[in-house]
């Protein structure tokens, strides 16, 4: 069975078409641009011209920010417009699945990649404009957990505020310096969860070797599989499963 992942993020939008039981990606990643400040209408525009390009599969979208059922609750990285929104009616897709980026990211990784199999509480982290968290207890997701949001114990603000790719590039901080404020923030978050396992998501990790080793969770800590493609299978794997 195949499903259509879509993985919103405060940078751009990626759809793909996904095999679910495989978590391959058929065909091309299509990426659309834009950025906190653009307005819903042209994103909305956009996403759909695409999605009508594509097959007529179960669709799936990750969103970065809290969500009730299909509507938009909080949208921390973009427009203050997004919260309210009910996406589902603005894509005209009444079967629309929607979950949180970060818990697309975490069921893929769950379910079919660096977490497959593993039980007791796992916790994947991913980094992107802001920094998500996604929860699973013994296989189960548990939504909505946005740890990134936590405060941070010593530099104040939140957890994403210093350790986010954001802050990285607006810090102008080397790897090593982005590595240490994201080791911060793992240990806040291992000590809110109790973590057996940790996986780490997200474009940062093309530069897995160069800062694995700065990592000092008590937690095993693991590459994503998937990396930044985790978004789109996850939110395709929900869709798939959901409409079985």
């Amino acid at each position: 069975m195949k499903a259509i992942g879509v993985d919103v993020g405060g940078s751009g939008c990626r759809l793909a078409v996904v095999n679910v039981h495989t978590g391959r990606i058929e065909g091309d990643v299509e990426r659309l641009s834009h950025d906190v400040d653009t307005p819903t209408e042209p994103i909305f525009d956009a996403l759909s011209t695409a999605l009508n390009r594509m097959p007529d599969l179960p669709v799936g979208l990750g969103f970065p920010g809290r969500v009730h059922g299909t509507t938009v609750r909080t949208a921390p990285n973009l427009r203050s417009t997004w919260p309210g929104t009910d996406l589902a009616g603005r894509l005209a897709r009444p079967d629309l699945v929607v979950l949180n980026d970060a818990d697309a990211a975490a069921v893929a990784e769950v379910r079919l990649g660096s977490a497959a199999g593993e039980a007791g509480t796992v916790l994947t982290v991913t980094v992107g404009t802001g920094l998500g968290s996604g929860l699973h207890r013994n296989g189960r997701l548990v939504p909505g957990c946005e740890f990134g949001l936590l405060p941070h114990p010593t530099r104040g603000d939140v957890l994403e505020t210093h350790a986010s790719g954001r802050a990285r590039d607006v810090e102008g901080l080397d790897l090593a310096a982005w590595a240490d404020r994201f080791n911060e923030a793992l240990g806040v978050m291992e000590t809110a969860v109790d973590a057996d396992l940790i996986v780490v998501g997200g474009g940062i990790t093309e530069h897995w070797e160069a800062f694995e080793t700065r990592l000092q969770a008590n937690a095993a800590v693991r590459k994503a599989r998937f990396g930044s493609d985790a978004g789109v299978i996850g939110a395709a794997l929900m869709a798939g499963h959901l409409n079985a």
